[in-house]
Formats: C-alpha cells, structure tokens, sequence
C-alpha cells in the first residue's frame, strides 16, 4: 500500500538541524556553514528561505554567498528582489515587524 500523501510546499535542500543552526549562528558562522555547500545548492536554500517570511532574513545572508547566476536559476521569479536585497547592506539589521496599535477612542454625544 501506497501513501496519497504529498506535501503541498518544498522540501528544504538541507537537513532541518542544519537550517535550525543556520538559523542560531552568527554572519561568521553563516559562512563557514555554506561554504561546505556548492554554489547550487546555496541558492536554492536562499530561495527556500526567502518563500518563508520567518526566515528572510536569512535568506538574503545566505544569497549573498551566491553568484546571481546561480540565484536566478534557483529563485524564480523573485530572485531579482533577492539579488538586490541580498546586495544590500541594510537589508540585515531587519528585526522583527513592529505594529502599532491604535488607541480606541469612545464616541461623545453632546
């Protein structure tokens, strides 16, 4: 008997210890980490990451130890975004969203 089940998102290309290291470490760490990767492999986790707004951020670390060629082959239509982002040197100091909420005023009659 066969299982019908099929995942309806993609599998990341590295194991999920690695990505939850990848996820704790520091731009020095980053590296080294990747470089243990070859250039494809990279970019498709860039763009893994990058489908996932938790992880964007590190996303763009991780494409900017990639070549663009690599990157377009592997993101898709959003690898021009994550190029340019990935090229940027603010693009890292995101933190998390902030929303402010607003204050709840109350009617007056009279």
């Amino acid at each position: 008997m066969t299982s019908r089940y099929v995942p309806n998102e993609p599998a990341s290309s590295v194991s999920l210890d690695t990505l939850a290291l990848l996820l704790r470490s520091d731009e020095a760490r980053i590296a080294q980490i990747l470089g243990e990767f070859p250039m494809v492999q990279r970019a498709v986790l860039a763009a893994f990451c990058f489908s996932r707004c938790h992880m964007r951020s590190l996303s763009f670390k991780i494409a900017s130890h990639c070549d663009e060629r690599s990157l377009r082959k592997a993101g898709g239509p959003s690898a021009e975004i994550l190029i340019e982002q990935s090229r940027s040197p603010s693009t890292f100091d995101v933190g998390p969203l902030v929303h402010q909420k607003r204050k709840v005023t109350l009617a007056r009659f009279g």
